[in-house]
């Protein structure tokens, strides 16, 4: 998608190799990847990474069948800002392509659980020094849950524009780029 034609598909690539040579002659919004494109997943999640470093504001979705939070880190390493479980109903898949493009980062609510209880098993980190306000600290915690920003807007009884901003701050702050980065980060404070 790129916003010349927002809400298009402007161009699909079978390889990887592909995408890299012609990605960066015209840019789009949103890249959707699919982790396992290829024959395995280190070759999506390399290809994410050659994209960041040719593109590094360009977004990228991954998709995967893989409930597998190794790759899922990897990928969000590599560059992806979010990872999506498939299959994915058309309108699922658009609303978090719309959401991405709007500086939100979705993430199917398996995949946000599989993140969270990882980070819970891992050792505590020493606290970071990082100064967000309460109402983003209860932001950030809600992002933990794995919660839409919809979801959180009714929780705090705000809209989901201020959600927004308040992501936006909270990605800001923490020099982070993603909801998972931001859980990763909570973890850490």
């Amino acid at each position: 998608m790129n916003q010349g034609q927002p809400g298009q598909c402007v161009s699909s690539y079978a390889t990887a190799k592909e995408a890299l040579a012609e990605l960066p002659k015209n840019p789009p919004d949103v890249v959707l990847r699919d982790i396992n494109l290829g024959k395995h997943a280190k070759e999506g999640i390399e290809c994410v990474r050659s994209l960041k470093s040719l593109l590094p504001d360009i977004r990228i979705v991954m998709l995967t069948v893989f409930d597998d939070s190794e790759i899922i880190f990897r990928a969000l390493a590599a560059g992806a800002c979010e990872c999506l479980l498939k299959p994915q109903r058309p309108e699922g898949l658009l609303a978090a392509i719309r959401e991405v493009v709007a500086g939100g980062a979705p993430m199917s609510a398996s995949i946000a659980r599989n993140v969270v209880r990882s980070l819970q098993s891992a050792p505590p980190h020493a606290p970071k020094s990082v100064e967000l306000s309460d109402r983003e600290l209860e932001v950030l915690q809600a992002l933990t849950q794995g919660l839409t920003n919809h979801q959180i807007a009714y929780q705090l009884n705000i809209s989901v524009h201020t959600i927004r901003n308040y992501v936006r701050r909270i990605y800001g702050k923490l020099h982070i780029y993603s909801r998972t980065a931001a859980v990763v980060r909570f973890f850490k404070l």
